[in-house]
């Protein structure tokens, strides 16, 4: 087969198609032939038939080359080298985004470098630094959910990049944070309503979570159990309506002799 034909992508995979079509079919004239040689025939039809084997047997490697010629071809490859443009471009990337970490604009600077291809001499260093600037998004996620900055805590999460090491933690996290959320956001229906004691058992929930110890949450405790335990001044008015009114007894001085 002319090697130049073996160049061009269209022909090589024409070229495999047939390959698979002539073992299929060497295969079977092989069987034939082996069947024919078994049968009892007249002499002439007996050299007939072998020479008709013989040729098929000459085609064979035709129809069905040997694998090694495929994988000279299409064998394990190495990429390709980068343009030295290219990779000064990229090494540019990576300036611009370790600028950007440095500002602690750590989504800005994973998106910068995230299109380096594998065969790039500067891909493993871009990938080790997308992950050390994932920590860092997760660290910062934790601490805005601490402070009960929910949806900032869950946008944040959402900027570290899906493929991750930390992929799975960052969904557990999302799923975990989004159903604390849902008992924040009845424990403050709550509050509108004036249901204090609701209030109360809502955020007892969240208890043994770090939501729990956040600002906002425990001054909304606060409140709860204030209202809740006070004494309604309006109610206590109306119990001491009733009530006689003390007299304070007036004292009158001695005269003096």
């Amino acid at each position: 087969m002319n090697p130049q034909v073996l160049k061009s992508g269209t022909v090589v995979c024409s070229a495999i198609l047939v390959s698979g079509w002539g073992q299929s079919l060497v295969s079977e004239l092989t069987d034939d032939c082996g069947n024919q040689s078994a049968k009892t025939a007249p002499p002439n039809q007996v050299r007939e038939s072998e020479n008709h084997c013989l040729k098929q047997k000459a085609i064979a490697p035709i129809l069905h080359p040997p694998e090694a010629v495929f994988n000279l071809q299409w064998g394990d490859r190495k990429p390709n080298k980068l343009p030295t443009r290219m990779e000064a471009m990229y090494a540019d990337l990576l300036n611009q985004a370790q600028e950007a970490a440095s500002r602690e604009q750590f989504a800005k600077a994973i998106s910068a470098i995230a299109g380096i291809p594998r065969n790039s001499r500067h891909y493993e260093t871009a990938q080790q630094l997308q992950a050390d600037w994932s920590r860092e998004l997760l660290r910062q996620a934790t601490n805005q959910w601490q402070q009960a900055q929910i949806q900032v805590a869950i946008a944040t999460l959402n900027q570290i990049p899906a493929g991750s090491q930390l992929g799975d933690r960052v969904t557990e996290l999302k799923q975990h944070w989004k159903q604390q959320a849902m008992v924040l956001r009845q424990a403050i229906a709550a509050q509108k309503a004036g249901n204090w004691q609701q209030v109360i058992d809502t955020l007892h929930s969240l208890e043994g979570s770090p939501l729990y110890h956040s600002l906002p949450v425990q001054k909304l405790l606060q409140q709860s159990i204030t209202n809740l335990y006070e004494p309604d001044h309006t109610l206590l008015q109306i119990a001491t309506a009733d009530l006689p009114t003390a007299q304070i007894p007036t004292v009158v001085a001695p005269e003096m002799f």
